[in-house]
């Protein structure tokens, strides 16, 4: 067998999860079936350096194929791409070795999600970023930012169905930044905001619940003291709903 190191950007829109399911479109079923038809083999495998949910999408996922063909480095993205939709693609492919694992391997992951405040909702940004209203307080959200920031039981932020060893978590770096568009992205949305959230691990719908406890802490519906309790012990009732997928983006996998 030959093993890649890939790196693919996707928009997720039209998936169910990068995951590959029997009965469902996903990601990692669309790179499959192409490394299938490259290979001439139904023994192809693949892993992702995370499991994106339906309608997320990604700058940088990072996989490790393995094929039994010998395909040319330089060739390899063009090849892959040639047998993927249009809305996945192979960017960077390099030889590994079978010590390599996406996700034991990496030593942080950083996921970006991008929203919005403006009242009037383009349509050609609502599959890539989420409106939320005008009234949040995005200092106050900020200063929540930092409460993320260390080890804690990220038990309260996590969707669950698989099982898992441990609820405890390391972020790295939280924060909110303000960007002003230009050029084309001027008529999809003047201003827009992006959470920044760099870890060395996340929980299932993790960061998405951690945007849907800002939202409500920008809201006033929760307090900062609420937000350092929810890090402290388990809850019986979520700080916020769980932000929609579209907003949220894979940007980075470190090594």
């Amino acid at each position: 067998m030959n093993t890649y190191k890939i790196i693919i950007q996707y928009k997720g829109t039209a998936y169910s999860g990068f995951q590959i399911q029997s009965d469902e479109r996903t990601i990692q079923g669309e790179i499959n079936q192409a490394l299938k038809i490259l290979s001439h083999s139904e023994n192809v495998k693949s892993i992702g350096s995370g499991r994106t949910d339906a309608g997320v999408h990604a700058f940088a996922q990072v996989l490790k194929i393995e094929i039994p063909v010998n395909i040319p480095i330089k060739g390899l993205p063009k090849a892959m791409n040639s047998h993927l939709p249009a809305d996945i693609r192979v960017i960077h492919a390099e030889l590994c070795d079978s010590t390599f694992h996406p996700i034991y391997s990496a030593k942080s992951k950083e996921y970006n999600y991008v929203f919005s405040l403006e009242d009037q909702i383009s349509p050609f940004a609502s599959e890539f970023m989420t409106y939320f209203s005008s009234d949040l307080n995005i200092e106050l959200m900020k200063n929540g930012c930092q409460l993320f920031c260390g080890e804690h039981d990220f038990i309260n932020f996590q969707c669950t169905g698989t099982e898992i060893e441990s609820t405890m978590r390391k972020i790295i770096s939280c924060d909110i930044v303000q960007c002003n568009s230009s050029g084309h992205w001027q008529h999809v949305s003047e201003n827009y905001f992006v959470l920044k959230v760099v870890g060395t691990g996340f929980l299932k719908q993790m960061v998405r619940l951690m945007m849907g406890a800002l939202v409500s802490l920008g809201k006033g519906k929760i307090s900062l003291d609420d937000l350092q309790k929810s890090l402290q012990m388990p809850l019986k009732n979520r700080l916020g709903p769980t932000a929609p997928p579209q907003g949220l983006y894979l940007k980075e996998v470190h090594y």
